[in-house]
């Protein structure tokens, strides 16, 4: 039995210690904080009980690893985390502020939804076709470029604003930064994935199945009471070893192993060592011995993380009413938001019997995904805020989006969203705001045009020593659960062939025209899309003079 030691309890190094436990390991995991979860921790507030959490998540169809490791996680007697903590599809709409509110109803959906014409959906679906199409192409040089500056040249403003407008919600990215590559990825696997996901019956209707293009799925509650407390519960009915509030400072290197590593003062040994934690953290260990940064994948820490950090701030309003949607799981996407705001309302897919938090009867939760830009109020990015200007510009931003205020009229009896009292709105506590810039207790890396190249491999030279995290090379290519879950399982089969990982799908026409393109792109020649369209001009042109 060999000794593992995990440094980060978020999605990542749980992966792994479950993955490594079923074989047997004995596993000890530190994490920095006192819960595990990572960026998909919940907590409540001690003097409401109201739940917060650090950002809200979704699960797509292409959630191979993340929904076939949940169905190894007894969430209670009943069934598995898979069948009783996972949600129906959400409902996702973008809410304009003076237009009507378009919601995804297929690929025909597209045009209306995003505010564009026939020629801009072409356009559109033009450059989309060209990243699916792409392998070197987007490895090497579309992972460079800015996905909404891609667009930005073929669609007119309104429809540009609105179409960039999706990638901190869905993708999870800021528009300003995220590249083509990563938002080419997440769309075709979101519309080609494969196979779908089968649901049992419940409460809320017969079985039902997840498919390429569903909705996303949440959990039916908050995140560290529905996944996290189950999953380390179980966990250490497998022997796995928890210590909470361990922060790895240092780790002792001879040249070929990870001799032991260091909490402060307290040293920590094992055989096999795993690095769960963010890179951010990641890299200020890895400087502490210049002779282990120097290292093949672990001096890709450095440039992995120059863009800085992700500033994603979660928050929510609480409302002493209920307050109804006419659609059953609406996800609102407050496109012409400056801070590019989205909202869920807990209620609509939290199980009853989960407590709001005293006097609360709706309680909605919402992430602001870019920093850069300046509010209406006060003229400042969310990155100089300070805390009270952020909560009013959020404020202003949703109460002035006229297709969110129309549904909530057509929902309850023509009362606007004004006209329900707001008890709170609340940041989740972890963010510092200053006029110096917003810090975050933990930062947090996502992939951006500066950082797409230097993605580490879970294995290293160092004999010992393996990577996890959604930063480190994936399938699933873009950070996420997906992404984290992975990467945990990676890396336990890079210490164990016997873990199981399971692949994204690629349909057969994209593997084909890739190849091709790649053979284009090896002799410098334009994309494949490309080409085949100057083909047909040019035979049009030959037809015409013939």
């Amino acid at each position: 039995m060999k000794s593992i030691v995990i440094f980060g309890a978020g999605i990542a190094g749980l992966s792994a210690a479950h993955e490594l436990a079923q074989l047997g390991y004995s596993v000890s995991v530190y994490e920095v904080t006192d819960q595990p979860g990572g960026f998909f921790r919940s907590s409540r507030l001690s003097q409401n009980n109201m739940p917060t959490e650090y950002s809200w998540h979704g699960m797509g169809p292409w959630y191979h690893n993340t929904f076939d490791l949940m169905q190894h996680i007894p969430f209670n007697e009943k069934g598995s985390t898979y069948d009783l903590a996972l949600s129906r599809p959400l409902d996702f709409g973008i809410f304009p502020d003076t237009d009507k509110a378009q919601f995804y109803v297929g690929l025909k959906s597209i045009p209306k939804m995003f505010r564009m014409n026939t020629w801009q959906f072409i356009k559109w679906s033009y450059l989309m076709l060209k990243t699916w199409t792409s392998n070197k192409r987007s490895k090497i040089k579309y992972d460079k470029l800015n996905a909404a500056q891609a667009w930005k040249p073929l669609l007119k403003d309104k429809a540009y604003k609105t179409w960039r407008s999706c990638f901190g919600p869905w993708i999870g990215s800021d528009w300003s930064k995220v590249s083509l590559q990563t938002t080419g990825e997440f769309f075709k696997k979101q519309l080609t994935s494969k196979p779908p996901h089968p649901h049992k019956a419940d409460q809320d209707g017969p079985a039902w199945t997840q498919d390429a293009g569903i909705g996303w799925l949440l959990l039916k509650g908050p995140s560290s009471e529905y996944w996290f407390n189950p999953w380390v519960k179980y966990l250490k009915e497998k022997g796995v070893k928890f210590f909470w509030e361990k922060a790895l400072t240092k780790l002792e290197f001879d040249g070929t192993h990870i001799i032991s590593a260091f909490c402060g003062e307290e040293k920590i040994q094992g055989e096999i060592y795993i690095l769960a934690i963010n890179p951010f953290i990641t890299a200020d260990i890895l400087s502490e011995t210049p002779a282990l940064e120097r290292q093949e994948e672990l001096k890709l820490f450095k440039p992995l993380i120059q863009g800085g950090p992700h500033i994603q701030v979660s928050f929510r309003l609480a409302f002493s009413e209920k307050i109804k949607f006419p659609r059953v799981r609406t996800a609102v996407v407050v496109s012409d938001s400056e801070f590019n705001l989205t909202l869920f309302a807990e209620e609509q897919v939290w199980d009853k019997e989960v407590d709001l938090g005293q006097n609360i009867r709706s309680l909605w939760t919402g992430t602001s995904c870019i920093s850069s830009v300046p509010g209406r109020i006060y003229h400042k990015p969310v990155n100089t805020c300070t805390k009270e200007e952020f909560i009013e510009e959020v404020k202003a931003q949703i109460f002035s989006c006229g297709a969110l205020n129309a549904l909530i009229k057509e929902a309850n009896n023509g009362r606007g969203l004004k006209e329900f009292p707001l008890i709170k709105i609340e940041v989740w506590r972890e963010w510092e705001f200053s006029s110096a810039g917003i810090k975050p207790l933990q930062p947090k890396w996502v992939n951006t045009t500066n950082t797409q190249a230097y993605l580490p491999a879970q294995k290293t030279p160092v004999l010992n020593l393996f990577l996890a995290g959604a930063h480190t090379q994936t399938q699933a290519q873009v950070w996420s659960i997906e992404g984290a879950v992975e990467s945990g399982r990676r890396a336990a089969k890079a210490i164990d062939d016997r873990v199981e990982v399971l692949d994204q799908y690629r349909p057969l026409w994209i593997k084909i025209l890739s190849k091709i393109d790649d053979s284009l792109y090896t002799i410098k020649a334009p994309h494949l899309i490309d080409s085949i369209f100057l083909f047909l001009i040019l035979f049009s042109l030959w037809h015409l003079l013939v």
